[in-house]
């Protein structure tokens, strides 16, 4: 098993024994390309006129029966609870996947891997075999690290392995291009986490998940593929170690704060960039400002003698200055509403009665009005067991929540039903689930209409900061979305959300490793330009930058942020500015032409968030890096 101290362990031999010594619940991600048993159909060379034949054989050892269910024990007893499975597999297969594990898991899904560029069929007698398949697997909990909704399309594209990643010697059939593995890693796993693969072939998995910052186990029963994953993931560790320690080799008191995560989770976030953001990062400093703070990805990552923090959103900077100055009113709210949520759980668990009623209502014995009518006299007898389940602390508008709850149930049953006649009948603890968050709901538009109480707002402040950082962990995809009114309208995240605790989070605000890092700050919500002539940076100073984009419709916490902005920024940076900086936003025409200056060095992130210089005549590019300094890499 890999230790804290082993970024990775591969073993040659039967993977049928090797995996015998890994301990149950340990592995967070298995991601494995077991034979597909297709060498059979696949033998023989294709003649090609006018050229040599090309070889149609894939290997001897797929020709040896792969069986499934001999690994789905083994899988089960490693995989932790919360772990997802991937494997890789094709049409011969996937069925017999699905047989043995749809059952084993809470959800199960699969993948289809496009190729661009699948070997020709010469004689044009079928289809090409452009497609793979992936068959995935999770419980509840499950790691799932989804950005935006164009994300989580089950198809991924790209080229098969090409020059110079695919090996000649050995040549490996099936070797899968690491950028394929990446996305599918950075879906399924969080950094430091342990990937497995027992059919390492060329150790593509442990080449991917080692440069994603994860630990990796791999098995390889071929002496010559062994070979050859062993020195390429050696090269990977190796690369990766070269660049922390690169970053580490500072001349002044600065140091990195390993132990320290953003403050809450913020649109446009900059926690999976850290690396290169780190990375790009002036050799020293000595004091550190970032006047757009956001969720404080970056302010938690680096340390100086002095921090300088802004922020335009007032109620994100409330969060900050109760967190600096551990205000008990605000931490007592934060309690209170995770009282009320385990309260409303421990309610629902008690009233199994609603599940019996809604399968009486499944089996068409009660009618849909009547259902709905016997819920709302459930309700009605129920109320002050109902009223209780929020602190007495709670003395606004109790009434909206009885409704919600009312509502939300009604609602929940007729849903239920119409999802069941249109695919099958929900299992007990499915059924169980959808009652409960009609419970959860019901509480979180309870406290969602409190956050929007502006009256409510102006006389219990740190009330209102508590119900920001409640609808930040809870609202659906962690969107903040304002109507017309000024009202935040993002509904509940729903099932996977009900037993999600902000406990942790809490526990952190008072941890002494991040008060210590408060205790060396200044925080302020000002206009940039106020903020930087308030408190102004030297040349002994680093700025880092995560401006609003320059987008057509730009706002930036219900504060609009202009062209014209962009515009004063750019010339506060490029002219006036004495201290280091470095930017990152996303490339428009309009950006690039603000700072294609004389003495600024803009570089690109591709979208595997690499760095490299950029050909000053290539626009097609998603966000930049620009500095005011030329970096060690430059």
């Amino acid at each position: 098993m890999a230790t804290k101290q082993q970024i990775y362990q591969i073993k040659q031999g039967d993977s049928h024994e090797l995996i015998k010594s890994i301990p149950d619940h340990s592995i967070d991600f298995i991601l494995t390309d077991p034979p597909y048993n297709l060498a059979q159909h696949s033998t023989g060379n294709i003649p090609l006129p006018g050229r040599s034949a090309m070889n149609n054989d894939l290997a001897p050892w797929d020709l040896i029966e792969f069986k499934p269910e001999e690994w789905i024990a083994e899988f089960l007893r490693i995989l932790k609870p919360t772990g997802n499975l991937f494997i890789f597999t094709s049409y011969n297969q996937i069925g017999k996947w699905y047989e043995l594990l749809d059952h084993k898991f809470d959800a199960t899904n699969f993948m289809v891997w496009h190729k661009t560029n699948p070997a020709p069929k010469i004689f044009k007698a079928g289809f090409l075999n452009s497609c793979e398949l992936i068959y995935t697997c999770w419980n509840k909990g499950h790691t799932w690290n989804f950005i935006n909704q164009a994300e989580m399309h089950n198809f991924i594209e790209s080229s098969i392995c090409m020059k110079p990643e695919r090996l000649s010697d050995p040549k490996h059939p099936t070797q899968k291009p690491v950028a394929i593995l990446k996305k599918l890693i950075t879906i399924a796993s969080n950094e430091n986490d342990v990937i497995f693969d027992p059919f390492m072939g060329v150790g593509s998995t442990g080449v991917a998940a080692i440069e994603l910052g994860r630990k990796f186990i791999g098995f390889e029963i071929a002496p010559e593929y062994f070979a050859a994953a062993e020195k390429r993931i050696k090269n990977a560790h190796m690369q990766q170690s070269l660049f922390a320690e690169e970053f580490m080799q500072n001349e002044a008191p600065k140091k990195e704060s390993a132990v320290l995560k953003p403050i809450i989770k913020w649109p446009g976030g900059k926690e999976k960039e850290l690396p290169h953001i780190k990375l790009h990062a002036p050799q020293w400093f000595e004091n550190y400002y970032e006047p757009f703070v956001g969720g404080g990805s970056v302010f938690t990552a680096l340390d100086a003698k002095h921090l300088y923090i802004n922020d335009k959103s007032d109620e994100l900077i409330a969060l900050y200055r109760y967190i600096a100055t551990q205000d008990k009113r605000f931490f007592q709210w934060l309690n209170l509403i995770m009282d009320a949520w385990q309260n409303t759980l421990d309610y629902v668990e008690k009233h199994q009665e609603l599940c019996e009623w809604y399968k009486q209502f499944r089996r068409d014995e009660i009618a849909e009005l009547l259902m709905k009518g016997k819920l709302h006299m459930f309700v009605k007898a129920e109320m002050q067991q109902i009223d209780e389940l929020l602190p007495i602390d709670f003395e606004w508008s109790r009434d909206t929540f009885f409704k919600e709850i009312d509502k939300c149930l009604a609602h929940k049953i007729v849903r239920m039903k119409k999802i069941e006649k249109e695919r099958h009948e929900m299992p007990e603890q499915d059924i169980f689930d959808n009652i409960e968050t009609a419970f959860t709901s019901a509480l979180y538009t309870y406290l969602r209409a409190l956050y929007n109480n502006k009256e409510l707002s102006k006389l219990q402040p740190e009330l209102a900061t508590a119900l920001f950082v409640f609808l930040r962990n809870y609202a659906y995809s962690g969107m903040f979305r304002y109507n017309d009114n000024g009202d935040f309208n993002v509904p509940y995240g729903g099932i996977s959300y009900n037993h999600k605790t902000m406990r942790s989070k809490v526990d952190y605000y008072q941890s002494p490793e991040l008060l210590a890092h408060f205790e060396k700050t200044t925080i302020e919500s000002l206009d940039f330009l106020d903020f930087f002539h308030k408190h102004r940076p030297t040349e002994k100073d680093f700025i880092f930058l995560d401006p609003p984009y320059d987008t057509e419709f730009s706002t930036y916490a219900q504060n609009e942020f202009t062209r014209d902005d962009q515009k004063r920024l750019a010339d506060y940076l490029c002219e006036e500015c004495k201290a280091k900086w470095q930017i990152i936003i996303k490339y428009t025409p309009f950006i690039y032409e603000l700072y294609n200056r004389e003495g600024i060095i803009i570089q690109k992130f591709d979208k595997k968030y690499l760095v490299s210089f950029m050909n000053r005549n290539d626009k097609d590019v998603e966000h930049l890096i620009i500095t005011n300094y030329k970096d060690k890499f430059d």
